[in-house]
């Protein structure tokens, strides 16, 4: 008696999991042929293709996923011919007012910038180093490219993709569907890591209620390297569990939100596709690691923040896709690349203030943990977790735990 499969079993390992046919929801039952679902996941009908591609490129809600006759389960927009049209016209109306915000903002903030140069060249003797060693240029330059010229060389070539004659094309389809399958997947360990990291900044946010930048907290779990000899007073001021509780703290507000918002894209990523163990492994060598590294690298300045770990799931993920080609379709991985591209820009304008040291230290952690763990396959099959992973990883998420209530309880008692 044969044994019966599904769709999944019958392409796993050919097909990976994000372009199956199941991987998306079964069309409920509904009178109308066509329709799509929302972000918000409101459902709206339509009578036929042409009604649907008008609702699309009129939508102010965005486009989730769409049903028509063709098929038995939801799909991405852009799998459908018939509505390339409209997500053209649509795409393009949004990318227009990006391209003006990008260069609006870009003149904003590179006036802001050009002054500080003028400013740290003037109070510095006009010699370069006052550059250099500028932390309000280090600033304007990072607002200027994050909230500039980023955003505009986003939209510049988004429009640039849409206009192309290739536009429609299968790798588009397939990264759409990749991004669509990926904000799908359960991902509770990197919950469960945020929400670590949001405990001790609500922590530092009582400790030092009031002010801009994190002070007393810091010194009472970050990592105080020489400076702890500027601070006798301050109990286990050097002790080695500031290690691993520094990684919990952040500067402040704007720090812990960069390092959030990178660790939940980054973790979601690296638990949809290598399994929740890794994803808790790699952040706690990352930082680890980048915590050794920047103790020697910058013995004279106090570090704290998840980077360490940020980097090494970024590191980790650039190595692991590459070796697994097959799992994740090439424009997911060159954005990777152009992550790793962008923080290597960022980590040189905000020299002054950015820990590059643990940058650098984490990153090379998770690339390193990835050639070593993952061997290089031809499957499209995601890796299989192993008992062994599963214990490793419920250890280490035990000591991040831990970790982090030790950095709420040293700020909070001191």
């Amino acid at each position: 008696m044969e044994k019966s499969t599904d769709i999944g079993d019958s392409l796993d390992g050919v097909v990976p999991v994000w372009a199956r046919p199941d991987a998306f929801p079964e069309k409920k039952a509904t009178s109308s042929p066509f329709g799509y679902i929302d972000l918000k996941g409101g459902s709206h009908s339509a009578e036929n293709a042409e009604d649907l591609a008008q609702q699309i490129k009129t939508s102010r809600l965005g486009v989730d996923l769409v049903w028509s006759p063709e098929s038995d389960r939801l799909l991405v927009p852009e799998a459908l011919p018939s509505l390339r049209g409209a997500l053209r016209e649509r795409q393009l109306r949004f990318v227009a007012q990006d391209l003006s915000d990008g260069k609006r903002m870009s003149f904003v903030f590179g006036a802001v910038f050009l002054w500080t140069v003028w400013a740290a060249w003037n109070n510095g003797g006009r010699k370069i180093e006052a550059l250099y060693s500028s932390q309000l240029t280090g600033l304007a330059a990072l607002l200027l490219l994050l909230l500039g010229l980023v955003p505009l060389y986003e939209a510049w070539k988004l429009h640039r993709a849409i206009t192309s004659p290739e536009a429609g094309r299968e790798e588009d389809v397939q990264d759409a569907q990749f991004d669509s399958w990926l904000h799908r997947q359960k991902i509770p360990a990197t919950y469960g890591l945020l929400g670590l990291i949001l405990l001790c900044a609500l922590v530092q946010v009582s400790v030092d209620w009031g002010k801009l930048e994190f002070t007393q907290s810091i010194l009472r779990a970050g990592l105080l390297k020489r400076q702890a000899l500027q601070h006798p007073e301050i109990q286990d001021a050097s002790a080695w569990w500031r290690m691993f509780t520094a990684p919990f703290l952040h500067g402040n507000i704007i720090h812990f939100l960069m390092n959030a918002s990178g660790i939940l894209y980054l973790g979601r990523r690296t638990e949809s596709l290598a399994r929740w163990p890794h994803l808790l492994i790699v952040f706690f060598v990352g930082m680890w690691v980048g915590g050794v590294a920047s103790f020697y690298v910058y013995p004279e300045k106090i570090a704290v923040g998840a980077s360490g770990g940020l980097m090494g799931l970024l590191g980790f993920m650039l190595a692991f896709e590459t070796l697994h080609k097959r799992l994740v379709p090439r424009p997911a991985r060159r954005r990777l690349l152009a992550g790793v591209v962008l923080m290597g820009v960022m980590g040189f304008l905000g020299m002054s203030f950015i820990d590059n040291a643990a940058h650098a230290g984490g990153l090379l952690a998770g690339v390193v943990y990835a050639w070593i763990v993952f061997p290089s396959s031809e499957s499209s099959r995601r890796p299989e977790t192993m008992k062994r992973d599963k214990l490793v990883g419920a250890l280490v998420g035990l000591l991040l735990v831990l970790f982090a209530f030790s950095a709420c309880y040293q700020m909070l008692v001191g």
